[in-house]
């Protein structure tokens, strides 16, 4: 069936596709209806609080208050991971940009109108100033997050910004967002089931913690008292076998560590357990943001869309499916992924309802069953002295980007040990979590976008 509908003359912008006039019509005639609730975030009373971060930069530490920056939010979720860190001394002077949980966080440049609730792991962290932090009293901050995560919110930011070069969201901006509830049931069921979603993400991450503890605890090596050598040199008979001549490969915290675990443990290397398979890259002209993506499209895995040991349900991109089926990279669950340019060493793990497409700069590792677990070798390669050290051993700079090749990852040295079966339960257990925690996210947004006739 084909819809028809007229638009003025006087109306017209410079953009001439029609999904761009039906949103904006919706809008206007979905805030004029008395069975949707309908406000501006600037409206009284509707915003407790709204800041932003420091104006200038950090100094950061090892340990302390957990640091966000605006890359480290993406849409329904907050990087614990990303390993910034201010003095907690520094983190009670600003008072006005520390969060607590249910604030929700929004974007306001770079990957910008993307918002995440703040959960019990981010509670008392802070952010910069590409972020602002706010608290409403007019709805949940559950659905607050979710609207701004929609095709609806999207659409009235990216309006925002006809000629803008360089896009920033600005506060007169943001409080000029149009916010649209089409009951007090659908606002409930999307702010308990994002609510539920949360509690899954924080006793995901608790058992992934665990199980890391007890695999560092079993491989009976002290981290703490290894060399780290703030002056060495490399032996010129190693230097004439090796092919790697960088400093990070003869950097003695990475060659002791790998060391100390081959004195205790039995170990095998990575190209002996497992397959590999590349990402692929399909061009930035196939990209599509999700404001115009389909049903049917697929999500575009970058590596900065790898997030909390898991791929980002709503990244950047997006690309059809016609161009996903010609590649076929038939993903299953249990593949664990792993970056090997530009952040190198992020790990995660696929997970049934992961319909994606990886791109080039992330590896798939496929284990061998019969040799090694999946979820045994995901936690080796998340603990940092085993995947992300010898990662950055063998990393090289092509020309100014890491680069990690394949071959070099089949390098890397696995410790066996042999009480597996806890690791295995706990972090098989933690996935299953993160697994139904996206459904509830996705049928949360899908509710939304459905009550207002977007899905």
């Amino acid at each position: 069936m084909i819809k028809c509908f007229a638009v003025n003359s006087d109306e017209l912008e410079d953009k001439l596709y029609p999904t761009f006039y039906l949103f904006k019509e919706r809008i206007k005639s979905y805030s004029k209806r008395e069975d949707i609730v309908s406000f501006n975030l600037g409206d009284k009373d509707v915003l407790e609080t709204l800041t932003d971060g420091e104006h200038k930069g950090q100094t950061f530490v090892e340990k302390g208050a957990l640091f966000i920056k605006n890359s480290s939010v993406k849409k329904f979720n907050i990087s614990e991971l990303d390993g910034f860190y201010i003095t907690e001394e520094k983190n009670n002077q600003l008072k006005r940009s520390k969060l607590r949980v249910d604030d929700v966080l929004f974007t306001t440049i770079g990957n910008l109108g993307v918002a995440a609730v703040v959960n019990k792991a981010i509670n008392n962290a802070n952010i910069n100033q590409n972020v602002v932090r706010m608290r409403i009293t007019k709805t949940s901050p559950q659905y607050l997050a979710c609207y701004l995560n929609s095709k609806i919110a999207k659409f009235q930011i990216n309006n925002l910004f006809t000629g803008n070069i360089y896009p920033i969201i600005t506060y007169p901006k943001i409080k000029s967002i149009r916010i649209l509830i089409k009951s007090k049931d659908i606002e409930n069921e999307i702010t308990n089931n994002l609510q539920e979603a949360d509690e899954l993400h924080f006793q995901s991450m608790f058992l992934i913690k665990k199980a890391q503890e007890i695999f560092k605890g079993l491989l009976n090596v002290d981290f703490q008292s290894i060399n780290k050598g703030m002056f060495y040199s490399a032996d010129y008979n190693n230097l004439v076998n090796q092919e790697m001549w960088t400093p990070a490969y003869y950097y003695p915290l990475y060659v002791n560590t790998v060391k100390a675990i081959k004195s205790k443990n039995n170990t095998q290397p990575l190209g002996v357990l497992a397959n590999f398979h590349n990402g692929n890259e399909v061009g930035s002209s196939n990209y599509k943001e999700y404001f115009s993506s389909k049903k049917t499209d697929l999500p575009f895995i970058r590596t900065s869309d790898l997030i909390n040991y898991e791929v980002d349900h709503f990244p950047d991109y997006y690309i059809d499916n016609e161009i996903a089926r010609g590649i076929n990279q038939n993903i299953q669950p249990e593949e664990i992924i792993f970056t090997k340019d530009g952040k190198i060493g992020l790990v995660g793990m696929i997970t049934a309802n992961d319909k994606c497409i990886l791109s080039s700069g992330i590896l798939r590792i496929i284990p061998h069953h019969g040799e090694i677990n999946p979820y045994y070798l995901f936690i080796a390669l998340s603990i940092k002295e085993i995947g992300l050290y010898q990662a950055l051993q063998r990393t090289v700079i092509a020309t100014t980007i890491p680069h990690l090749r394949e071959d070099r990852v089949t390098e890397i040295v696995i410790p066996i040990i042999d009480k597996q079966v806890e690791i295995i339960d706990l972090t098989k257990k933690a996935f299953e979590l993160k697994d139904k925690r996206k459904v509830l996210i996705k049928k949360s947004l899908k509710t939304l976008e459905s009550s207002l006739d977007l899905a």
